[in-house]
């Protein structure tokens, strides 16, 4: 089963985290596993701790949900992940989101401009 994971998509095609990377790095590659860091990180919009991770979505419906809230003009499209490690919920997430250890990009998933 595949999880869902919203990301930005740069110009030369590559998609990138939203905000923090993994050591300074953004970028995602496709087809790769990439391992997030764990710690204790503040949530920007309220500042509630938590337990940092790759953050996902169980549901397409949700996410493209989800995706339609942001309002930067940038291209974030949504991606298939496969996970493996831990998974944990972000518990005070308004919404069904999700944390996991790792995480390797599938493929982008088809919108129809949903939050560009």
């Amino acid at each position: 089963m595949y999880w869902y994971k919203i990301v930005d998509k740069d110009s030369k095609g590559r998609f990138k985290t939203l905000f923090h990377g993994v050591d300074g790095n953004r970028h995602i590659p496709l087809g790769w596993w990439v391992r997030s860091k764990q710690k204790t990180v503040r949530d920007g919009s309220v500042g509630t701790q938590y337990k940092s991770g790759w953050h996902i979505m169980m549901n397409l419906d949700e996410a493209q949900e989800y995706l339609s809230r942001f309002t930067a003009n940038k291209e974030r499209v949504i991606v298939e992940v496969d996970i493996k490690g831990k998974i944990w919920a972000k518990e005070h997430s308004p919404s069904n989101v999700h944390l996991c250890e790792w995480i390797k990009i599938v493929d982008e998933v088809p919108t129809q401009g949903v939050g560009i």
